[in-house]
């Protein structure tokens, strides 16, 4: 019967919970975690080849609009060359006088520049030095008067440039290979044709390369500044990952805190669903625990009402017609029976008794479930109770032809128990061991050391527990046995094999006290 219910409510908690996981929504991709946890690894893995180019940008357009006072005092190289053949071309045509009044002229427009004109002959006609050049004569081999311009840079260094007097074409091809990549810058033009050889000579400018370059930029501050924006957008990426691990955490300790916080019926409270992602579906699946435990703790309630109802009624009713069975049976022993009914009835009777017992394990199994059972704990002394209970079943075993086996000490052994409780815990082992092990025809009884503590011992020789024995009874006994047991805080155990089983009895409190 009681196997019959847990079927049946095995059975009703499997369906409830198939019904409810073919009702469980499924979850889209774009409201779960995962997809917001891989938007925050792309945006750390794309954070230093795409932020950073973005940055350097905008802060090359910033600089470069805010800063109005950056341009070169002399323009740049192309300005410097574009001037120079414009002007080269203006004086086609002009004499000496005109192209040396307009050099002068242009002198003083870029003082620190120097100029200098060579006619068609190859005879330099004069030179104007820049205000931080130094002219020096020297006396070539050929009796020549030449000029060298020695230049003091920003850079702290000096460079000279000669001027030959005369130029033929070993000193014109070593002068073009010193100025071609050195500074000062040389631009050489031809006059009237700028690019072409009109056979009016040439005009040469040299103006130090520091005046045709931007000033230097502030590294300092621009490194500063880039640091700056890095860190800001370092420490918004950290915030970012701190709130988003911080909002899981957050779920994560209040469906903790649910499943903690008990209700009126000792079950947890049901959480808020708030969002659609994995922790919304675990707390969507603890709901639906919470549900089908409450529906489970329904169902067994009904159940066992059901169950101590019926109990009682079977109870109640098997003891009216086993009373009137019991009177007819004692009015035939008056009666002059032969052999076979005599042998009849006694057995009779016997089957009488054990369906007695079975029905008083019924009222005394719905007691103690349903919490109506009454226990007297006092300090008693375990082994008397143990000598008295087998003293009463001595003549069951003599009569099964037992071998009994009694070794207890002379010492009390004090135990805080039911008396009345513990004599029917023995009476149910007593019985289970004639039902299941009377192959065996041993009983011992002693005890042993167990933890620390004495433990009292029942041993017998039968085949051990087996699951599937012809002999197996409602199992009420045992059930019996092991809520009593619980019911006065003591312990149990077994120890069963092929050559008998050892049930272990002891009080589980680490010492036993000495009777007074």
């Amino acid at each position: 019967m009681i196997r019959w219910f847990r079927e049946r409510k095995i059975m009703k908690g499997e369906r409830s919970m198939d019904q409810k996981q073919s009702g469980r929504r499924k979850l889209r991709f774009g409201r779960s975690l995962m997809s917001r946890y891989i938007l925050l690894i792309l945006a750390a893995v794309l954070f230093v080849p795409v932020v950073l180019p973005i940055i350097s940008v905008i802060y090359i357009v910033v600089v470069n609009n805010t800063n109005t006072n950056r341009d070169a005092p002399y323009g740049d190289v192309t300005r410097i060359s574009n001037l120079w053949s414009r002007e080269a071309k203006n004086l086609d045509g002009a004499s000496d006088e005109e192209i040396k009044a307009r050099l002068e002229q242009l002198h003083g427009s870029y003082p620190k520049s120097s100029m200098y004109r060579v006619n068609v002959s190859g005879e330099t006609l004069f030179i104007l030095g820049g205000e931080d050049v130094t002219l020096l004569k020297s006396t070539s081999p050929d009796g020549r008067t030449d000029t060298t311009l020695r230049w003091s840079l920003d850079s702290g260094q000096t460079t000279e440039t000669h001027i030959p007097s005369l130029w033929n074409v070993n000193n014109t091809v070593q002068f073009m290979k010193e100025a071609s990549f050195r500074d000062p810058l040389t631009v050489v033009a031809y006059i009237g044709g700028a690019e072409q050889d009109k056979g009016q000579g040439f005009m040469i400018i040299e103006v130090p390369r520091s005046l045709l370059q931007m000033n230097q930029s502030n590294w300092p501050m621009e490194l500063l500044y880039l640091g700056i924006v890095m860190t800001l957008i370092f420490l918004i990426f950290i915030i970012m990952s701190i709130l988003f691990f911080a909002r899981i955490r957050k779920r994560l300790i209040r469906l903790q805190t649910a499943m903690m916080t008990t209700g009126k019926e000792g079950l947890p409270l049901p959480v808020d669903i708030r969002r659609s992602d994995e922790i919304g579906q675990l707390e969507e699946s603890f709901n639906q625990m919470v549900h089908q435990l409450s529906d489970s703790r329904h169902r067994e309630r009904e159940e066992e009402q059901l169950r101590k109802r019926l109990i009682a009624g079977l109870s109640h009713d098997l003891r009216t017609p086993l009373t009137v069975i019991r009177g007819h049976m004692h009015a035939l022993h008056k009666e002059e029976l032969s052999e076979q009914g005599d042998r009849s009835l006694h057995r009779m009777e016997a089957k009488m008794e054990d369906l007695g017992g079975l029905i008083d394990n019924m009222l005394s199994y719905n007691l103690l479930t349903s919490g109506k059972y009454t226990l007297k704990l006092e300090e008693k002394d375990i082994l008397r109770s143990v000598r008295e209970t087998a003293a009463a079943w001595y003549p069951v075993w003599e009569k099964e032809q037992f071998e009994i086996d009694i070794d207890l000490p002379e010492e009390p052994l004090i135990w805080h128990m039911d008396e009345q409780g513990m004599r029917r815990i023995l009476d149910n082992l007593f019985q289970n061991v004639i039902r299941h092990a009377a192959s065996g025809k041993y009983i011992g009884i002693s005890t042993q050391e167990i933890q620390g503590e004495t433990a009292v011992v029942i041993q017998d020789r039968g085949p051990g527990m087996q699951p599937n024995s012809d002999t197996k009874g409602t199992g009420l006994g045992l059930s019996i046995v092991d809520l009593l047991i619980r019911e006065m805080g003591l312990r149990k155990r077994v120890d069963s094999s092929d050559t008998g089983v050892q049930t272990y009895i002891y009080s589980g409190k680490g010492s036993n006290k000495p009777l007074k």
